[in-house]
């Protein structure tokens, strides 16, 4: 059996640490307001990976966590502020890992776009990938 890859990431200040010992799901970008407000960007780049899959190395305590009215968690570095993960306690087999956090180099990119009815009037999206006005539609 071919071994399981193995991906790492930390926060900007490296407090907090990160493994994901297994394969990533789908790599999205996020454009509602929430994502782009928590990541002062035009958008929040997200990779989803099995909850099983995913361990702190280190800094677990110093994490911080917002929950948003919908129910959506991130949870932060205290120190620098990175947003290392994004999840709801509703799903108990994923969570997300803000891609911009990873350290280890991967070989994917995103898939679509989200929440584009949401999205910066000032963003252009001219890369061609699928965009939904909402969440993506469920995989099969």
């Amino acid at each position: 059996m071919p071994a399981r890859p193995v991906h790492r990431g930390s926060c900007l200040c490296a407090r907090v640490q990160y493994e994901v010992a297994g394969r990533f799901g789908t790599f999205d970008t996020c454009h509602c307001t929430d994502c782009r407000k928590s990541h002062a960007a035009a958008f929040a780049a997200y990779i989803e990976v099995a909850r099983s899959d995913f361990r702190f190395v280190r800094g677990a305590t110093h994490l911080t966590t917002h929950t948003t009215p919908t129910g959506t968690k991130r949870s932060f570095c205290r120190t620098c502020g990175s947003i290392v993960t994004c999840f709801n306690d509703d799903d108990q087999l994923r969570t997300w890992i803000s891609a911009s956090t990873l350290d280890t180099p991967i070989e994917i990119g995103p898939a679509y776009h989200t929440y584009v009815r949401s999205k910066a009037l000032w963003y252009d999206l001219e890369d061609g990938r699928p965009q939904f006005e909402t969440a993506a539609p469920a995989r099969r």
